[in-house]
């Protein structure tokens, strides 16, 4: 345990050296926060573009708070995810091609341990970038347009906090197994793999983790919540097997590890 708190600080301190802990944070805020905003500002600024009759432009219906903190979480399902798989692709295969890895793991140190203080660093970024611009958009969203549920918003965050654990917990799997941008690019199309299976054939992928994010859209809209237990359960138990499989990996690999052989 004291190994693993000490490789978490030291990937903290990686994180706030190469500025992940601040434009991570920064840039997911900037996106959806700009959902809010725009939707807000959007008839003036049509008018200012000067190309549409004042008429259309004056019965230009502005969205609903609901509305909107949909369209927000939209953004986390596709730029959001694209922004944390970027910042961990590197996670763990930039150490064992750059040869620190094989230096940690050659003292007496587990892979169970290098890989749980991965995925904590990697969560610990998540969670704050999630938190600090969800918080910033909820925060415009009532400003400027009226205000969310605390049930629903808290249900939704909720729901996409998870798929974005699955995210992280993916990434660092394939970042054990391949190069930083083939784990990124795989960890991209089977997460979009697994969110167009289940707009595609939902009766066949109910089990799926891409199941939450219509689950958490659909918490602001006028028909009863459905409950998320299974895809939630499943998506935690995916989360685990990928990070089980991650030690495995690491152990199975040339790196020495003194504890896992």
């Amino acid at each position: 345990m004291r190994q693993a708190w000490l490789i978490y600080r030291k990937e903290l301190l990686g994180m706030a050296r190469s500025y992940q802990l601040l434009w991570v944070p920064v840039v997911l805020m900037l996106l959806v926060v700009m959902q809010p905003v725009t939707s807000y500002y959007l008839p003036e600024i049509l008018a200012a573009s000067g190309s549409m009759p004042e008429e259309l432009i004056a019965g230009f219906p502005i969205p609903g708070s609901a509305e909107v903190m949909a369209g927000v979480l939209g953004q986390y399902s596709t730029i959001g995810v694209l922004i944390l798989v970027i910042a961990g692709m590197q996670a763990v295969a930039g150490e064992r091609y750059g040869g620190t890895a094989a230096l940690v793991l050659v003292r007496p140190v587990s892979s169970a341990s290098f890989i749980s203080a991965k995925w904590a660093g990697q969560m610990t970024l998540m969670l704050l970038s999630f938190t600090a611009s969800y918080a910033a958009s909820w925060y415009y969203t009532v400003l400027l347009i009226g205000p969310v549920s605390w049930r629903e918003g808290m249900i939704a965050g909720g729901l996409y906090i998870l798929w974005l654990t699955f995210a992280v917990s993916l990434t660092i799997l394939l970042s054990t197994l391949l190069r930083g941008s083939a784990a990124a690019v795989i960890s991209l199309l089977l997460m979009g793999a697994l969110s167009l299976g289940y707009s595609l054939a939902p009766a066949w992928f109910s089990w799926s983790p891409g199941r939450l994010l219509v689950e958490g859209t659909a918490a602001f809209g006028d028909s009863p919540l459905k409950p998320a237990i299974f895809p939630s359960i499943m998506t935690a138990l995916l989360s685990f097997v990928c990070i089980i499989s991650a030690v495995w990996s690491l152990r199975r690999q040339s790196i020495p590890d003194l504890r896992g052989d």
